[in-house]
């Protein structure tokens, strides 16, 4: 009996139920009177009160708080012994701890409940190969130290705000992932990463369904207030794709803080489980990144060069020219060194280590990636086209004017029709790269420069949080159609011009 009543004291919070249970009828768990109020002394109690003590700064206050804490815990244990659902989800986690068998994992996932006690679905050995340069090296100066005492304290926050109202929307999300769960078939894992932190994620397999993107896998990486269960990925299944969304570290149910190297020590272990327990194979991959998930989504792409192809929403180049803007100017050197030390996300530094197929989509009327707000000429996406071009297709930037050129049309929306596919894909349509670039006219580079950004870039009339439409969702071309000749080129300038 004390074993029980123990295990019933430090067994996990039990949130929603996915079916009919004991004359419950699924939806939010029904906790009585005395787990209800323990609970909520556990939960607020501990908290306050422990500022109050040391408010006050009294030994008795603090021994009266170790007695209500201790009650409340008592308390939620004598209210769980007599809810009969909750001993039965207590007897489905002990036989999931005891043996991991698709017949256990398919009863416990029945139940939402704390991420902490969630079983282990599959474990990743392989660390991020790249994670160094995101992290600037060890210095040990005095400006490192500082950089790691704001980065480790309020300035990994500021970047990723999903850490501090988190906690706060816990019921949205909860109702958000029992939506995909009972209405799409979504199924929870939980991925532990090689650094042992527990990725919370939510996979959509329709391999086996009559749709003809179900072969294909999106792996969708968020932005840096962004969950699984109010994110991104409702674009993807309204297109029928299989899909596996994940939750940054210290996001949602998982685990540990989104410091460059757990970032993306996470992101490789989602991509991990996808081929080698899930069974899809790199080609078949597609990765989405939004906003700050472009960072973990271009370390993918670069670790694992022969996926299908990268799609970056609303991303930036790098986030130091969006930082300095939102800090006072004194602080700009401490700004420096905590983002080129600690959290040195550039994408356009990944991106060159990738060669295969991208698009790039760009809201015009961005707020978040633009300085100032709103206005398509500072819009951070057009530095990250000029990254990709230079760096893919550096023979035709090597003159200033079809560098004028390329500054000249990204200045200028191009956004188009998105209720039509049709629409968007005829202006996406294919084409073909001249070899011996350098033997091209300044007005041949210049023309063919335009037509590659307008090649990899989609324009997108809207803000930054704005659902992307499902026309806008397209499989990017190849980076390298066709070559042709360059004077097949110079010879179709000419007749053009005719």
């Amino acid at each position: 009996m004390t074993a029980s009543f123990l295990s019933l004291i430090f067994a996990p919070r039990l949130y929603r139920l996915y079916h009919r249970n004991l004359g419950e009828s699924g939806g939010a768990y029904n906790a009585n009177f005395a787990e209800r109020w323990g609970d909520f002394f556990i939960s607020y109690g501990l908290p306050i009160g422990g500022i109050y003590c040391v408010w006050q700064r009294k030994l008795n206050y603090v021994i009266y708080l170790g007695i209500l804490v201790a009650s409340s815990y008592v308390l939620r244990a004598a209210g769980r012994a007599v809810n009969p659902t909750y001993l039965q989800f207590l007897e489905v986690l002990s036989r999931v701890k005891q043996s991991l068998s698709t017949e256990n994992l398919e009863l416990i996932r029945k139940y939402d409940f704390e991420f902490t006690s969630w079983p282990v679905t599959y474990k990743c050995s392989n660390l991020s190969l790249h994670a160094r340069t995101a992290t600037g090296g060890r210095e040990f100066s005095a400006s490192w130290l500082i950089g790691w005492l704001v980065a480790h304290s309020f300035g990994i926050r500021l970047i990723y705000p999903g850490l501090l109202f988190g906690p706060i929307i816990r019921a949205p999300l909860e109702e958000a992932r029992s939506k995909y769960v009972i209405e799409k078939g979504g199924v929870r894992h939980r991925v532990q990463s090689a650094d042992n932190n527990s990725i919370d994620t939510m996979l959509f397999d329709r391999r086996n369904d009559a749709t003809p993107n179900g072969k294909t896998l999106v792996i969708c990486c968020e932005g840096n207030a962004g969950f699984y269960e109010i994110g991104m990925i409702s674009t993807p299944i309204e297109l029928g794709y299989s899909i596996l969304g994940w939750n940054h570290p210290g996001f949602g149910g998982s685990t540990g803080v989104p410091y460059p190297k757990t970032e993306l020590n996470a992101a490789e272990a989602v991509f991990d489980f996808a081929t080698k327990e899930l069974g899809f194979k790199e080609e078949n991959i597609l990765i989405y990144g939004w906003s700050i998930g472009g960072f973990p989504a271009s370390h993918l792409a670069r670790s694992h060069p022969n996926i299908k192809g990268l799609i970056l929403d609303a991303t930036f180049d790098d986030i130091m020219p969006l930082a300095l803007p939102r800090m006072p100017v004194i602080l700009s050197p401490v700004v420096q060194w905590t983002i080129r030390h600690h959290v040195n996300l550039q994408v356009s530094q990944e991106l060159a280590g990738y060669p295969g197929p991208i698009r790039v989509i760009r809201r015009t009327e961005d707020e978040i990636i633009a300085d100032p707000p709103g206005e398509l000429k500072s819009n951070r996406g057009n530095y990250l086209l000029k990254d990709l071009i230079e760096q893919r297709f550096p023979e035709l930037m090597d003159n200033p004017e079809s560098a004028k050129a390329l500054d000249d049309w990204i200045g200028k929306s191009h956004a188009r029709d998105t209720t039509s596919v049709v629409a968007v894909l005829l202006a996406q349509s294919d084409f073909v790269i001249p070899e011996n670039l350098d033997e091209l006219s300044i007005e041949a580079k210049k023309q063919l420069v335009v037509k590659i950004a307008d090649h990899y870039l989609s324009d997108f009339k809207s803000s930054h949080c704005t659902q992307l439409p499902s026309s806008l969702f397209q499989i990017p071309w190849s980076h390298s159609p066709r070559p042709v000749p360059s004077s097949s080129i110079e010879s179709q300038l000419k007749q053009k011009a005719q």
